[in-house]
């Protein structure tokens, strides 16, 4: 026997959103293993406990004004770049998946960026987002760390050009001067719309972002 799940309206065009994208986006991804340890130690001196989510958040938004490309959107013949640093943090609701977005990243304080985020975890209980809460985005992450998932690929939230997929943190050895030490890693994962920009590019954002979150102390 067979029972057929009737979709609430949001889930219709969250359906139709990420056809859309996967369908209608030339993307690609690249990987980057990150040493955490840097960041799990400066994480320890924070007077609040700040997720690591939105650590990377507040690294991304510093990286995007060197990767203007990556927050940028393909407006049918052109590329348009967005003056605002917009991140949405996707969240998994009652009502399905949603993106909350927090405004002027880079004009935000650790402490608020931490508030936000808590309020949107409150709210991601019900799904009980403002339509503003869920517009005007310009760059995605999404985290799946916290259930386990290891590495995953995320769908480009057309029309933006990029998304970032953070995976768990896990540990295991690794080397350090020589020797083989218990070490903390993180894979993130950067899926890019190629008509935007390409792999050097996708890249390099990357690596700047692994050098932001691996010296936090000094850029954060």
């Amino acid at each position: 026997m067979s029972e057929k799940l009737r979709l609430t309206p949001l889930q219709k065009a969250m359906s139709r959103h990420m056809l859309d994208s996967w369908e209608g986006v030339p993307q690609f991804s690249v990987q980057w293993a990150l040493d955490c340890a840097p960041l799990a130690a400066f994480r320890q001196t924070l007077p609040l406990k700040v997720s690591y989510t939105t650590l990377i958040v507040r690294a991304a938004a510093i990286v995007l004004r060197r990767h203007p490309l990556m927050n940028a959107s393909w407006d049918g013949d052109g590329i348009l770049r967005h003056d605002a640093i917009n991140i949405g943090v996707a969240a998994d609701t009652k009502r399905g998946l949603l993106v909350p977005v927090i405004r002027d990243v880079p004009g935000k304080s650790l402490a608020q960026l931490h508030e936000i985020m808590e309020d949107y975890k409150r709210r991601s209980v019900r799904g009980n987002f403002t339509a503003d809460q869920l517009a005007d985005g310009t760059f995605t992450v999404s985290n799946l760390g916290m259930i386990g998932v290891e590495a995953f690929t995320a769908v480009v939230n057309h029309p933006q050009s990029a998304i970032l997929a953070l995976g768990a943190l896990t540990e295991e050895p690794v080397v350090r001067k020589g020797a083989v030490v218990c070490g903390k890693r993180m894979k993130m994962t950067l899926s890019v719309d190629h008509r935007v920009t390409d792999g050097a590019g996708a890249a390099r954002f990357l690596a700047d972002l692994a050098d932001v979150l691996q010296s936090p102390e000094t850029h954060m």
